[in-house]
């Protein structure tokens, strides 16, 4: 959805209100969705190195687009 100014973000799944925007790990891979409020309880659920070392270790290949 979107208006004259561009798209119209959702209220973030937290509760919070807030508008959410997407969560990516270090090599731009989706994770989900946060806002302001919520990122740092969201990112403590996921190993801190994806979101600062491209080149960390995972156990399932992954595509290169």
């Amino acid at each position: 959805m979107s208006n004259l100014f561009g798209p119209i973000s959702r209220p973030c799944d937290c509760g919070s209100e807030e508008p959410r925007y997407p969560l990516y790990d270090a090599r731009g891979i989706f994770c989900t969705y946060v806002c302001d409020k919520c990122e740092k309880k969201v990112k403590s659920r996921y190993r801190p190195e994806i979101f600062e070392d491209g080149n960390y270790q995972c156990d399932e290949p992954i595509d290169e687009d």
